[in-house]
Parts: C-alpha cells; structure tokens; sequence
C-alpha cells in the first residue's frame, strides 16, 4: 500500500467475520510519525503481521528502513522495532522473518480466562468479595498451564459476574461465560461446549474431548417383604384368579342348590365359599356333591387349584432366594413415563441451550416439567430416588463413582446407557483473536501425547478420594458429637443426685 488505507478499506480488511486467510499489511510511509500512526492505529490492534518502510538517506545512498509492531511486550504495550533495511540493488540487509510469530512469546502478560467450576474439568476455590479465584488441579488448568508454559504468560480465572455459562438474548449478545469473552472482558474460555449459536459469535478452539448428555438416577432398591408375597404373579394373574374362584364358589353354590333340591340338605353361602378356598390350601373339603356334573366340576377344580399353587410356591420360592430389582431408567423415553422428577443445571449450560429450543418432540415434552437446580441439590434428590439429573457424562461418571463410594449407603446410582447431543469440549476466544493457532498447538500437542485421558483418569481417584475422607471426618465429628452429648446426659445425671444403676448405665455408655 502506497499509504495507510481509508476507513472504507480498513473496515473491509479487518472484518474478523470473514477472516479465514492470514492477512498482510505493508505501508510505504513518508516519515517516522506516519508509519508509528499506521502500526499503532487501534482499528489493527488483532492484526500480527504489520509492517511499514519509510525511506532514510545516508550520504548519497537512499534506503529504506522496515518498522514493524510488537504486539506483546514486556513494557504492556505494543513496540515499534526496527528489524531491517532494504536498499536497491543489495536488497534485504539481513534473513531475519520481517513478520515473525508474535504469540509465540507473551513476555510474561498476564491474560483472562472466563469458567465455572464444573469438575473434572474446572476446579478452584473462591475467594470472598472477588471474581478471581484460586485455580485448583482439573483437566483445563492442566491444559492452560502447559499453554502459559509454552508462550511465557500468567494468567487469572475469573467467574462470571451472572453465575451462568451464558444464553443467547434477544439483542444478540451473550451472558455469562460466553458474555465475558465476546465483550474482552476475558481472553479466553475454560471448557465449555460446542455450540453452533456460540460458533458464530466467538472462535473456538480444536476440540480436544468428546462427550454426550445423558441422565444419573437412583437404582430401584429390591422390593419390600411383604411385597414378595404377590410377586409370583402379575396384577392380570391375580385378577383371573379372584375371578376364578367367585366363578367357582358361584358354581359350587349352583350344583349344591340343585342337589338340595332332591334332598333336604342345604348349603351357607360363607360355607360353599370356604369349601372352595380349601383347594387352594389342599385342605380336603367336606360334604363332596353327589351328583355327577358337581363331581366333574369338582375333578377339574381340584386340578386347576393344584397347578395354581404349585405355581405360586415355586415362584415365591425363587422370588425369595433371588430378590426382583426393578431395572434402571436408560432412555429418555423410559424416563419420561416415570415418576421421578427431572431437570438440569440452573446455570444455562448446553443442555439448556438445547431443551429450550429444540423442536424435537420429545426434548418439547421433557422441557415443560423440567426443574433447574445446582449441582449439590440435584445429586442430593437423585440419592434420594426422586430426581433424574441430566448433564454431561464425564461430569456424572465421576459422581457415581463418589456418591457409590461408601458401601454403608443405601442405594447405589446408575447413569443411562443412552447418549444424546454428543459435542465436543472446546474454549473460546473473541473473534479475530490472533493467539488462537498458539493456543490450538499447544493444546493439540497435548492430546497426541494422551495426557488429556491420563488427566481424566488420575483426577477422578483424586476426588473420589476426598470424598471418602470428607465422609470419613463428617462420621467421625458425628460420632464426637453424639459422644459428647452423652457425656454431657451422664454428667447432669451425676450432679442432679440421680440413683447409681442410672448412673452406672450411662458410664457404660460413654
């Protein structure tokens, strides 16, 4: 460029939208103040590869020199540096790259990640009064410590001031997470999903692991005692069954009538009930009809009634042995006629996202029931056995294995076979950032090598851990309590002048 372009141009040239090529900038300056102009002009301030000549004259020779800017340095703000001259017909006075990769090296700048905790990929412990927290061992501060390492910055993590990931409004603009990066407010995103509306306002990173909705429940707990005792047969089973035996009474009570109509015996209702009910006991009724057509009735009775309880003893004798589970919930479509309650995170995540648009039917009915709590709440109805949380996979794999870590409890979790919406994990950058191929290298580089997976391995035995030793300090402050409490009983008993024995019962308690 013969001169620094026009606003018209400009705007064209830097429309982070359409920016898909790497892009060059060479401006002939007439002096010094001209070409600092061009290269500081805050309209380029994403733009790494930059450079201006403006000739100089050394005795009788003319040359020119090349200015470039440094985006990052040391000092906080972009540098002009000489890197080279070119005279005619010597060319370029030395090799060096006149566009050198400038985020290959932070110089130590300090840089914003937005997230929330969400482990095992987020974690960090918050600091009262501030939006800065303190980072802890997950996979993304994992991955970001080997970025920091590799480009020379540090880095703080903030939260963002709404508490959510972030949700489309009206005016086209983002919340949360995702609200942080497209105003600058952070420089990058910490693990958040793959979204088509996040795409085309943010740039992403390469996504760097897989995972998929699903939902956590409650196994079923074996089915009360006295439950097992109508187990054997089904409710239709047992219908024709009562229906059988009023038939049969009905019948019996018709043969006897007919019977006393020859003769003078007659026959109580209760009692041709009772004489029915016995076969079913192999109690031997008495009084046996005389006529032939009652006897056969009472031939094939006898039978019926035999291969019914035989029956039901061998079926309540497995029942017995082997305790009946109802299966888990393990589709959607099993969940939503079920009678536990559902929901997601109240933080609008991707799962948010996706119920409240979505135009699938099915996704349509579950949104109209579905609750919105935090992930403590949640687990703690889903342990109870009266919810069903639905969210990523990684996230619920590692509480089953935490809330099933105690063998005392009484119920165990199961997370669904099926899968739904299956995205990639990825961080975003504002549009246009220019670190972002950096970012991409590096944490690419950490895939290949497998340290993601060893992350995610070695993470969820450092959590089911500490859950274990939470539980274990929460029983044992319990049990000091409860100690406490009876020494205090054994106490008031001792100086309220109560009798020995009650005193020597406590002592044995204590």
């Amino acid at each position: 460029m013969p001169e620094s372009p026009d606003s018209q141009l400009l705007a064209l040239l830097t429309d982070a939208s359409s920016n898909k090529l790497t892009q060059y900038f060479l401006v002939h300056a007439e002096d010094t103040v001209e070409a600092e102009r061009f290269l500081l002009d805050q309209r380029l301030g994403k733009e790494q590869n930059m450079a201006a000549i403006i000739p100089q004259t050394n005795q009788n020779s003319t040359y020119w020199r090349v200015l470039i800017r440094q985006l990052l340095h040391p000092s906080g703000s972009p540098k002009i540096l000489s890197v080279n001259k070119w005279s005619n017909g010597t060319g370029l006075a030395n090799t060096n790259d006149i566009f050198p990769d400038q985020m290959a090296n932070f110089y130590g700048t300090k840089l914003i990640g937005s997230g929330l905790h969400y482990r095992p990929f987020v974690d960090y412990e918050i600091v009262e009064g501030s939006r800065v927290v303190i980072s802890k061992p997950s996979t993304d501060i994992n991955i970001l410590d080997t970025i920091a390492c590799n480009l020379n910055f540090t880095y703080d993590i903030v939260m963002p001031a709404d508490g959510e990931w972030g949700v489309l409004k009206d005016d086209g603009h983002w919340t949360g997470v995702m609200g942080d990066v497209e105003s600058e407010r952070a420089n990058f995103s910490l693990s958040v999903a793959m979204l088509e509306e996040r795409v085309n306002s943010l740039d992403p990173t390469n996504m760097y692991i897989m995972d998929a909705l699903t939902f956590i429940t409650a196994k079923s707990p074996p089915s009360a005692t006295w439950q097992k005792l109508i187990t054997p047969f089904q409710l239709k089973v047992w219908v024709c069954v009562v229906v059988s035996v009023c038939g049969g009474v009905l019948l019996y009570h018709v043969f006897y009538h007919i019977q006393a109509t020859i003769s003078s015996s007659r026959l109580m209702d209760s009692h041709a009930s009772m004489r029915i009910l016995a076969s079913f006991l192999s109690q031997s009724p008495y009084g046996y009809l005389w006529l032939s057509a009652g006897r056969v009735f009472l031939g094939f009775w006898f039978l019926y009634a035999f291969l019914v309880t035989t029956h039901y003893k061998t079926s309540l004798t497995s029942t017995l042995a082997v305790p009946f589970i109802p299966p888990p919930l393990d589709t959607l479509q099993q969940l939503l006629g079920s009678n536990l309650k559902y929901g997601v995170d109240e933080i609008k995540g991707a799962e948010y996202q996706l119920f409240s648009t979505s135009r699938i039917p099915l996704y349509q009915r579950l949104w109209r029931d579905m609750q919105f709590n935090n992930d403590e709440n949640s687990m703690r109805m889903v342990v109870e056995g009266t919810y069903s949380y639905i969210k990523y996979r990684s996230f619920l794999v590692l509480q089953m294995l935490m809330h099933n870590s105690n063998p005392r409890r009484k119920t165990d979790l199961h997370v669904a076979t099926e899968e739904f919406f299956p995205t990639g994990s990825v961080w975003f950058l504002p549009k246009g950032a220019p670190y972002l191929k950096n970012f991409n290298a590096v944490m690419w580089r950490c895939v290949e090598a497998g340290l993601i997976n060893k992350w995610l391995h070695d993470l969820y035995a450092v959590y089911v851990k500490e859950y274990q030793d939470q539980k274990s300090s929460q029983e044992q402050e319990d049990t000091a309590i409860e100690k406490n409490t009876r020494l205090s009983m054994h106490n008031h008993v001792v100086t309220s002048g109560l009798g020995s024995n009650v005193t020597g019962e406590l002592q044995g308690l204590t």
